[in-house]
Parts: C-alpha cells; structure tokens; sequence
C-alpha cells in the first residue's frame, strides 16, 4: 500500500555493514574490502590492501579500498592469504647454550610500593577528569570489542553493552576471544558476529595501555653472595598488567608502564636461580627484580654466552 516504508538491508561486504535501501543502492554507494583478512606474527590487513596494523580495533575500522554496490548476500570468506614461511637458517649446534632448563617459567612473587598505588590513583583520576571533558560525538563507536553500539545521544550512556573484555586469539587458523575460548571457528565473518560474553555500559574511549606501544627501557644489574638484582628503569609500571616469570636458568619481563607504553625483556641467566626464592618489587620509578642465585658463585656477567 501506498505509504509503507522501504525495508532495509545490512550490507555483508567487509568492512561496510551499513543499512541501505535497494533503491538507494548504487554502483559506488558502497566502500568496502574485496579481499580477506590476514593474520602473520601480530600484524592484521587485508590481502587487497598493503597497510599493516598490529591493534584490532584499528584493523577492523580500516575503510574499503573499493566502491561497488551493497550486497546482503551471504558471501563465503575467503581463506586468508597464506604468510610466506620464514626462511630459517641451520642454527649451529654451539649457538643453543647446552643444559638450558625447558621447565615452564614461574610468576615470582610480586610486592607493590605504595608510593607506586598513590602515583597510579592520581594517574587514573587525572586520565578520568581529562576524558570526561571530551565530548562523546553523535555516531562514535563503543570501543569494546565486538561491540556495534554507537552514541545516539544522552541514552546511550546508560545502554546495555554486550561485549568481550578479551583479546582476539588468531592460532593455527582458529579464531576465538581469549575470554570464550570454548567458543571457535575458522571463519573470519562467524568470528566477528559472535556474541559478546559481558555486559556493562559503553566505552567510548580505548584507555590508553590497550594501545601501548613497544619501547625500549634501561636496565642494570648488580650482585651480592647470594643474590642478583635486575633493575628495570619503567615508572608507573602497571601492577595488573607487569609480569615476571622465571625458570632455573631464564626470565622474561612484561612491562606495561607510563600508560602506554610496553617493555619486554628476555634474559638466558649466567647462573642458576631459585625462582620460589626470588622476589620483585615494583615501585614509583623503577622495578627491582631479586633473583636468588642456586649457588654462591659470583657471575661473570648477566647473561649466559657461550
């Protein structure tokens, strides 16, 4: 009958996803990615186009590199580009250090200052007071992973969010979220529509440590009779999301610090170690790392060379 209104269609092409009406739909008036996603050691793209990105979100905003009409048709993905197999020299049987432990490394007992609790109070609070002062803008997207909400106004700050608080896991061809790990496929399509698992508010702004970047950081190191002290240099070093693990003769250092900033550190130790007897503090300006040496030999250096 005359009047009714128009029934409109989501578009299916990649990297689009708007309602349209057919009568509307003409032969640029959609902007989206022929190809399909690639995955290879961090980086995320598209097979059509050559820009590389190592954050999801950014990946996943990245606009169409080709116009052509919308579509609501179910289109099969195609396998992602297949990554070109690193050519690997023979590593000589005298460059892998013999007698090299393969346990799994342990988390070290953490202490946290409180200098660095009160420092990392006025941090948040002062991140807060500066994004509230942002004015969210009509059409923003909610920043939370699998997430299609947008703000419409007033409203939508107090709409229901369905979301995944984890990260994308992309391993053997298999895609999943680290937080619904149960839940997994080898489309990439199925793989963006799969429900959110948390429910909570908006969140129009990705904080900053989502978006940390690597950075190299100083360290040192000194020894006692019974102990080496790795020192990293990273201030306000992030306690939920720093971790020291080690085994008897290797560690391994993830720093997140300065809100956007990351510092990995990996280290083939000179000596052996007592992990269940070593320690890390984390304070306002740097974190002290106290290794407890399995011996009472001095160490010719930090690391193991052979």
């Amino acid at each position: 009958p005359f009047g009714r209104p128009m029934a409109t269609k989501r578009c299916t092409n990649k990297a689009c996803g708007k309602e349209y009406l057919e009568a509307d739909n003409t032969d640029d008036a959609c902007q989206y990615h022929p190809g399909g996603p690639v995955f290879h050691e961090g980086w995320k793209g598209w097979s059509c186009c050559p820009k590389k990105f190592t954050d999801f979100t950014e990946f996943l905003e990245y606009k169409g590199c080709t116009r052509g009409r919308h579509s609501d048709a179910k289109i099969a993905a195609p396998a992602p580009a297949a990554a070109p197999e690193p050519i690997r020299a023979p590593i000589p049987a005298q460059a892998a250090p013999s007698g090299r432990s393969v346990k799994p490394k342990a988390e070290l007992a953490a202490t946290v200052s409180g200098s660095l609790r009160d420092a990392l109070e006025k941090q948040r609070a002062d991140a807060k007071t500066a994004e509230d002062a942002l004015e969210v803008q009509l059409g923003q997207a909610c920043t939370h992973n699998a997430c299609k909400g947008r703000y419409e106004g007033p409203s939508s700050h107090v709409e229901a969010c369905v979301h995944h608080p984890g990260a994308p896991v992309f391993h053997e061809g298999m895609k999943f979220w680290s937080c619904c790990e149960k839940n997994k496929t080898h489309d990439f399509d199925e793989f963006l529509s799969m429900a959110g698992c948390t429910t909570s508010t908006h969140r129009w702004w990705k904080p900053k440590e989502e978006a940390a970047k690597n950075k190299q950081c100083r360290h040192d190191w000194y020894q006692s009779g019974t102990h080496v002290v790795v020192t990293i240099f990273a201030k306000l070093a992030v306690p939920e999301q720093t971790s020291v693990k080690a085994n008897e003769d290797s560690l391994t250092a993830t720093v997140l610090y300065e809100q956007d900033s990351k510092f990995v550190l990996e280290l083939h130790l000179a000596g052996p170690i007592v992990p269940a007897e070593s320690t890390v503090t984390l304070a306002s300006t740097k974190i002290d790392i106290k290794l407890k040496k399995a011996d009472d030999k001095a160490w010719p250096q930090l690391e193991f060379q052979a």
